[in-house]
C-alpha cells in the first residue's frame, strides 16, 4: 500500500511539474529514505535567496516560509544576492542527502529586498531526523553555552582546514554539528563569549541511505553570531514607550523610546502600518553598549494602528503594536 501511495504522489507531482512552477514544499515531498520523489527530474520553483557569496562556493540557498532548497551553479551564484525573489529551473539532484538543483538551466530575478523567515530551533531538532524539515532554510539557535572540536576538546577559535571544519555546538547538554567554511570571514576568528545565539543555514552531509542524519548548520558570516543584542526597557518618563503596553498618545507632543544595547550592534528602529509598509525610520546606526533614547514624533501619521520594531544586526528582536489617536 505504501508503494502505491508514493507512486500516486509521484504521478501527481510530475503532472504539476509539466504544467507550471511548483512550490518548494512540493519539491520536498520525500520517500522512505528521505530522498525527494522528484529527484532526477527538471523542476521550476520559486523562493527568496538567503546567501550572498559568504561561503565562497557557487552555492545559493533560497526558501519560502516553510521549505528551502539549494542551487549549485556558477551563473546564478554570480547574479543573485540575499533578499532576491527568484524563479529557478534545474535538475533536482541528491548530494549526500542535500537536495540541490544542479545544473541550473535558467533563472529569473522577480524582485529584491524580500523578507525571509528564520525558524528558532533546538540542537536536538537539528541533530535528529526532524532536521529534514528545515533543510535549506535559515534557522536560529539561542543560548549556546559551549563549542567543542570533533574530538570533544573545548574550542576557543574557529580554526578550519580544507574547505571547512565541523564543531559541536552545545546548549547545556543538547548538541548538534556546526560547520565553519574556510572561505567565510568566520574562519580563524575567536568564538564569541557565552552565551550567544547563531543564525545559520540548515544543511546535511550523509554519504549513504537513508538520509535521515548528518545534519549540520552553516553560519554565513560573523554577522550571524548574536550576542545579547537589544533588550528594550520600560521608561519611567511621561509619554514614554514600554514593550508591555501600547503607546499612551504619541501626538502629545512626542514619544520617547528607551532601550538598552548590551553589546555592539547595528541598531535599527522602524515603524510600520498594518499593511507592513514602513512609514518611519527612527534609528539606523552602529551603537556600543549602553542605554539610548529617541523621540518619536507622530505628527506625520494619521490615527490608527502601527507597529514599532527593533532590529539588531538586521534581525528583528521585538515588535509591539501602537494605537495612535488624536
Amino acid at each position: 500500500m505504501g508503494k502505491i501511495i508514493i507512486t500516486l504522489i509521484f504521478i501527481a507531482l510530475t503532472s504539476i511539474v509539466n504544467a507550471q512552477w511548483i512550490s518548494l514544499d512540493s519539491i520536498r515531498v520525500e520517500d522512505a529514505n528521505f530522498v525527494p520523489l522528484l529527484t532526477n527530474t527538471t523542476v521550476t520553483t520559486r523562493g527568496v535567496v538567503t546567501t550572498n557569496h559568504e561561503l565562497g562556493a557557487r552555492t545559493v540557498y533560497f526558501q519560502n516560509w516553510t521549505a528551502g532548497l539549494v542551487a549549485y551553479d556558477t551563473a546564478i551564484w554570480n547574479a543573485v544576492t540575499t533578499g532576491d525573489s527568484i524563479e529557478v529551473t534545474g535538475l533536482l539532484t541528491n548530494y549526500n542527502g542535500l537536495a540541490e538543483l544542479n545544473p541550473v538551466n535558467s533563472f529569473t530575478k522577480i524582485s529584491s529586498n524580500r523578507p525571509t523567515v528564520i525558524k528558532t530551533v533546538t540542537p536536538s531538532i537539528i541533530r535528529n531526523a526532524t532536521g529534514e524539515a528545515y533543510e535549506g532554510m535559515l534557522i536560529r539557535i539561542n543560548g549556546i553555552t559551549q563549542i567543542k572540536t570533533s574530538t570533544g576538546t573545548p574550542a576557543t577559535t574557529w580554526a578550519t582546514s580544507g574547505s571547512g571544519t565541523n564543531y559541536r555546538l552545545f546548549v547545556g547538554t543538547d548538541s548538534c554539528d556546526i560547520r565553519i567554511y574556510t572561505s567565510s570571514n568566520i574562519a580563524g576568528t575567536t568564538i564569541p563569549a557565552y552565551p550567544f545565539s547563531v543564525v545559520a543555514l540548515q544543511s546535511q552531509y550523509k554519504s549513504s541511505s537513508p538520509y535521515n542524519s548528518g545534519y549540520q548548520i552553516i553560519p554565513r558570516s560573523l554577522n550571524d553570531f548574536l550576542l545579547t543584542g537589544i533588550t528594550p526597557i520600560s521608561s519611567t518618563t511621561p509619554e514614554s514607550f514600554s514593550l508591555n503596553q501600547n503607546y499612551p498618545n504619541p501626538f502629545n507632543p512626542s514619544t520617547e523610546i528607551r532601550y538598552s544595547v548590551k553589546e555592539n550592534s547595528l541598531v535599527t528602529i522602524k515603524v510600520y502600518n498594518v499593511l507592513g509598509k514602513e512609514v518611519s525610520t527612527l534609528v539606523n546606526e552602529n551603537q556600543s553598549a549602553g542605554t539610548y533614547q529617541v523621540n518619536f514624533s507622530a505628527s506625520n501619521l494619521t490615527s490608527g494602528v502601527y507597529f514599532y520594531t527593533l532590529y539588531s544586526n538586521g534581525l528583528r528582536m521585538d515588535s509591539k503594536k501602537m494605537l495612535l489617536s488624536k
